[in-house]
């Protein structure tokens, strides 16, 4: 038996596609063969994946889906396949957070939404990243389903790299505000940004943001623009775009506060990354990451920017109190190494292989961590 996977895109430096390898070496580690098929590969990940086109299945196979916005012909190749089918769901966006800004994702979106809800008797089991997501998926009517956390692989960002030009508390006393994220409208960028308009205002001037990530939504990224120049605080705000793994993991370690004020999320693995690095986390509830969280980090349940600020402000100043929001940070990563996700793994092919002989899958396979 091989366990294969099927992503429509494997690009560098997307969460998902590196969980995607990160499970395949995973499934490798179990002494499973396992591929990666993919229509569209990024050159710089060329290595760790084969074309589509070379995937025939087999009916012992075991194949993970990871769904895209929108599948269309790469979905009816996989609904195809003799193969023992896993659709691993990593969520869809709301159409509606694009639509004034980028009418080709809003309708990306939802197609994908439409596609996804007519899945529901193509695959034996539905997993979710995360808890959020698997309620999505009950709600989009599958039966069996389950959760199958994303983990990181850190080993990433072990090379040293070139050291950045950041300003850092340690040299200089800059306070470094720090988010992660394509800068997309469902991540409420602009929240972030006068939130630390307050901070930066009225608490410490001597402050930066560095807002890390794809800007190719141009409409948005203009929106934004026009608000810090309004704010008049135009030096105080780095866009790096997208970086190199070496650089974001200098951006961490000179982080002193991640902040995301998102409004939807289905995982959200900088927030993973965060906790790697020691960085303390002040997120806002909602959707995926009060899931990611657990008990850790700082989630606030509205979007007062002077409370943010003043919130962000005693963390930076007690010590003990930072120290404890980290330690709680630290024990909630635990929860995601490669052994408990391997685990999970275990049980899941179990409950697939079992379920020839035992056809009830109806709880679901794997709980949140």
């Amino acid at each position: 038996m091989e366990i294969n996977q099927v992503a429509p895109a494997l690009i560098y430096g997307d969460a998902v596609s590196n969980n995607v390898i990160a499970l395949r070496d995973t499934f490798r580690s179990m002494g499973y063969k396992s591929q990666i098929y993919s229509k569209w590969i990024d050159p710089e990940v060329s290595d760790h994946a084969k074309p589509l086109n070379k995937y025939k299945g087999d009916e012992s196979n075991i194949l993970f889906y990871h769904f895209p916005l929108a599948g269309g012909e790469i979905t009816d190749f996989v609904k195809d396949l003799p193969d023992r089918k896993i659709l691993m769901y990593h969520n869809i966006t709301p159409p509606e957070f694009y639509f004034k800004y980028d009418k080709l994702s809003a309708l990306q979106c939802s197609d994908g939404l439409k596609e996804v809800k007519g899945l529901t008797d193509d695959f034996e089991l539905a997993l979710g990243v995360s808890e959020f997501n698997r309620q999505d998926l009950v709600n989009f009517g599958f039966r069996n389903t389950g959760v199958l956390p994303i983990f990181s692989d850190f080993g990433k960002f072990n090379s040293a790299g070139k050291k950045l030009k950041v300003d850092s508390a340690e040299d200089n006393g800059v306070v470094n505000f720090l988010f992660v994220g394509r800068v997309a409208p469902n991540k409420c960028y602009e929240d972030i940004i006068k939130s630390f308009y307050c901070y930066n205002r009225y608490i410490n001037t001597n402050s930066r943001l560095y807002l890390v990530g794809s800007t190719h939504i141009k409409a948005y990224v203009s929106h934004l623009e026009n608000l810090i120049k309004g704010l008049e605080i135009e030096d105080s705000i780095i866009f790096t775009g997208k970086v190199k793994d070496e650089e974001l993991a200098e951006h961490y370690r000179n982080a002193d506060v991640f902040l995301c004020m998102s409004e939807h999320e289905g995982f959200c693995v900088p927030l993973l990354e965060a906790m790697h690095f020691h960085v303390p986390i002040v997120a806002y509830r909602a959707t995926g990451v009060p899931y990611t969280l657990g008990d850790s980090g700082l989630l606030v349940a509205e979007k007062n920017y002077v409370k943010i600020a003043e919130l962000i402000n005693v963390l930076l100043q007690d010590q003990k109190f930072k120290q404890r929001i980290i330690t709680k940070q630290d024990r909630r990563l635990e929860d995601f190494d490669r052994a408990h996700v391997r685990e999970k793994i275990n049980r899941i092919i179990e409950t697939i292989a079992n379920s020839q002989e035992n056809s009830d899958l109806s709880k679901p396979v794997s709980s949140e961590v």
